[in-house]
């Protein structure tokens, strides 16, 4: 199978929005309200903390609210003069929205929670771990979630055994994002 045909390519991957386990995106947002926009998105990796942070923030600006991103991990650290830069760029309307506070130090992290909290009209944050900041939710993920999303993804003409699938959720569970690379290669193998 081409990689341009293969259902499991990242371009159709990224297409597949967060799937709430036991809430609606609705709710969740009416909360990330009653929290005044000050919460933490949390769960393994893999579990759609970063999807869900996108799709909020994507809807918040269509909705006209200001917002700014960070994106933080370890090939992507954000060094002081970064950290700098991003606070005297806030107006004070922005919600701010970080994913992979988790990857800054203890103290750095409080330090420019604190800084950020001061500038800004809130703070949306993805980490593994429960965090200071309220939780929003703790993303999961389950066997019928992945099952959901291989049906999404798959045409009607390719076909995979219900083990396949199965064996590869279990294999890289709770990460959605590995066990649908190895569904990749089970297709590119075809």
């Amino acid at each position: 199978m081409k990689a341009r045909d293969n259902p499991f390519s990242v371009e159709r991957i990224e297409k597949i929005r967060y799937r709430p386990l036991h809430t609606t995106f609705d709710s969740l947002l009416l909360r990330l309200e009653e929290l005044d926009y000050r919460a933490a998105i949390t769960g393994p990796q893999g579990a759609g903390k970063t999807t869900l942070l996108e799709d909020i923030r994507d809807h918040l600006d269509r909705t006209g609210r200001k917002t700014a991103a960070i994106f933080i991990n370890d090939m992507s650290p954000l060094t002081r003069p970064a950290r700098k830069r991003f606070l005297a760029s806030l107006t004070g309307r922005e919600i701010v929205f970080i994913d992979g506070a988790d990857s800054l130090n203890t103290l750095t992290w409080l330090a420019f929670k604190r800084a950020i909290l001061k500038r800004a009209a809130g703070l949306v944050i993805t980490a593994h771990q429960p965090t200071s900041l309220p939780s929003l939710i703790e993303c999961a993920t389950t066997v019928d979630l992945f099952r959901s999303i291989v049906a999404d993804l798959l045409p009607e003409d390719v076909r995979l055994d219900s083990q396949t699938i199965d064996r590869a959720f279990e294999r890289h569970a709770p990460n959605i994002r590995i066990a649908l690379r190895q569904l990749y290669d089970t297709c590119a193998e075809r």
